[in-house]
């Protein structure tokens, strides 16, 4: 994005959060409540549905276990920003206890408490199964139901369109209801992730929404557009706190905090599902790149003249944005400088780790093996 489009985000945002022109105080601790809010969304499923494959592919990275109790024990995995995103593993029918009837599992695992709950089958539903699934519709807020492991769906005389239609029908209009529909996932080939990833987002509040969009991996390219804004958050809560501790103009010398830019860059990498080692190397490229900007300011503190040094180093960062246009650096709420140089690095750090997102996905998405219908 161009400077000009960052800064009119910038302001909407703030204008969604009903905090346009307030204190900086004020913005820093709505961000805040945002930020911590947190999004519990449950997997019920029998063993060996692939429930933690599942939250795995969804998390972008492993959070949870396929191997210890696969089912059997109610596993919570948090993850995302401050740890807020928890994953339920629930065990279904014939994952339960002995010390737990169908009627005490309620009251042990508290679905009501569960934003969304995905309720997974593989092959056949079972009645047992089926059971369970109408009693948790009535205790949940929202479920979605998912046909896992869709790779090995097949017939010799219907085509997988029609066997995936077929099976929506009997196994979730027939027993559930017509308002319920079927999501088909495979964790293997990939197919489907795009589709429930947009459902599950499309099922939570504004900014459960954003947290969802921040911290899930990106599947689809409008995913990846969603996350792009969602992560301003993320740049506006680091500008908002280094406006508490710089609020001078550039000619007094503000530098760009390193470290604490740092801890933003790499918030942002997890955003985007970027490995450690593309971490640790966009780490290392921009910290080289905000050194080089420090001088630059420290270049404005001396009173040096610019005409020589500030126009190519000014090219060098923001090639889009002419040099007299340095004031759409400073105060784009009137929080001073601080808050000004660590939005910069933010937008600049949303725009490289979008880059190689984008990348990596569509590199990943031309390797799924979707069935083909025949």
């Amino acid at each position: 994005m161009e400077n000009q489009e960052w800064d009119k985000d910038l302001e909407k945002i703030l204008k969604e959060m009903g905090v346009d022109g307030s204190p900086i105080d004020a913005i820093h601790e709505k961000l805040k409540n945002d930020l911590d809010k947190v999004l519990n969304i449950g997997f019920l499923g029998s063993p060996g549905v692939g429930k933690s494959t599942l939250m795995n592919k969804i998390a972008g990275k492993k959070i949870a276990d396929a191997g210890v109790n696969p089912g059997i024990e109610v596993t919570k995995f948090s993850w995302g920003e401050n740890d807020s995103i928890i994953f339920w593993d629930l065990p279904g029918y014939n994952g339960l206890p002995p010390e737990h009837g169908v009627e005490q599992y309620w009251e042990y695992h508290n679905l009501e408490n569960m934003d969304i709950l995905i309720c997974m089958f593989s092959n056949k539903l079972n009645e047992d199964d089926a059971h369970f699934f109408k009693l948790a519709i009535l205790h949940a807020q929202d479920v979605i139901f998912v046909r896992s492991k869709s790779d090995d769906i097949y017939d010799d005389e219907l085509s997988v369109e029609e066997l995936k239609s077929e099976i929506e029908k009997t196994y979730i209009k027939k027993l559930f209801g017509p308002r319920y529909s079927l999501l088909f996932v495979s964790s293997r080939t990939g197919e489907g992730l795009a589709e429930l990833q947009e459902t599950i987002a499309n099922r939570l509040s504004s900014e459960l929404q954003e947290k969802f969009y921040r911290n899930a991996k990106a599947y689809s390219q409008s995913f990846l557009k969603a996350k792009e804004k969602a992560a301003l958050k993320t740049v506006l809560w680091y500008s908002t706190l280094s406006a508490g501790t710089s609020l001078v103009p550039v000619g007094a010398g503000v530098l760009i905090d390193i470290p604490a830019n740092i801890k933003m860059i790499k918030a942002i990498g997890n955003h985007f599902s970027l490995s450690d080692k593309r971490l640790a190397l966009l780490e290392a490229q921009e910290t080289e790149k905000m050194r080089e900007y420090n001088v630059f300011l420290n270049v404005l503190k001396a009173g040096v003249s610019a005409k020589d040094y500030y126009l190519p180093l000014l090219k060098k960062y923001a090639p889009k944005v002419a040099a007299g246009n340095l004031g759409k650096f400073i105060p784009v709420i009137g929080a001073g400088t601080g808050f000004a140089l660590t939005a910069f690095m933010g937008k600049r750090a949303i725009d490289s780790c979008k880059e190689i997102a984008q990348d990596l996905m569509e590199k990943e998405i031309a390797t799924f093996k979707v069935p083909v219908s025949h």
